[in-house]
């Protein structure tokens, strides 16, 4: 059983409520949501958030859209992510950040399917892509093992660092990304009010409610051709989430 796992907070430190930011007048998580929605490999979809009260708009939204919800504690996300797990006895996870709308869906398939076919502990692609087009597929016992041993914030916070920084305990997969993603520079994820102010150009330009999931291949021609919009949040230092 292969789950998608959703990893979202009302309370984000440098852009509070972003998750329910409208784009295109459809919350963030929502568009996260149709997005997952549309590549129709999964068994489940949960929305891992904070157990505090300042969740409940999510965990209404969740409702809204029928999916389930997972809740633990606000600084341990491994500990969401294995409760999410759990409530659904899912033997794989994919991690999507709540940060990301635009995670590409054609990667998205081929990490599933490698995963799967070599059995993998985590699965990632090898190239090189924008920031916030990507997600990551592990094994559930794979991530039992690492809340068994590592104890350091960084490894409870960022679920996956742990694989990064222990290559060798691990069997690994990387995958080739479609070729419109590789050594692309875009930023798209969303941390900071310039992050979203370059989104809602997109989400202006490419939503419609007869085409709700915008195309990232598109998406990525447009911010080519475009500077000036790409240029919107290209000087923000990206946070290093390993250190």
């Amino acid at each position: 059983m292969i789950a998608a796992v959703v990893q979202a907070r009302m309370n984000s430190t440098r852009c509070p409520g972003k998750s329910l930011y409208p784009l295109a007048g459809i919350p963030l998580t929502e568009h996260i949501i149709n997005r997952i929605k549309a590549v129709t490999d999964f068994d489940h979809i949960v929305l891992a958030i904070p157990n505090s009260s300042n969740e409940m708009p999510l965990v209404e939204l969740a409702q809204r859209l029928n999916i389930m919800t997972a809740r633990g504690s606000e600084e341990d996300v491994l500990e969401r992510f294995l409760i999410a797990a759990d409530q659904i006895k899912a033997q794989h996870i994919v991690r999507i950040c709540g940060d990301n709308p635009l995670f590409d869906r054609q990667l998205m398939r081929l990490l599933i399917r490698s995963h799967l076919k070599e059995n993998s502990d985590y699965t990632i692609t090898c190239d090189s892509i924008p920031l916030g087009t990507g997600t990551e597929v592990v094994k559930v016992n794979a991530l039992k093992r690492v809340a068994d041993t590592a104890t350091e914030v960084k490894y409870r916070e960022h679920v996956t660092t742990w694989f990064h920084d222990n290559p060798t305990a691990i069997t690994q997969s990387r995958v080739p990304a479609p070729i419109y993603l590789t050594n692309k520079h875009h930023r798209l994820t969303i941390d900071t009010k310039l992050d979203l102010a370059l989104m809602e150009k997109i989400f202006n330009k490419f939503y419609t409610s007869t085409s709700p999931i915008p195309n990232l291949e598109k998406v990525i021609q447009f911010l080519d051709t475009h500077p000036d919009v790409a240029k919107i949040n290209a000087a923000i230092p990206q946070k290093n989430w390993r250190s």
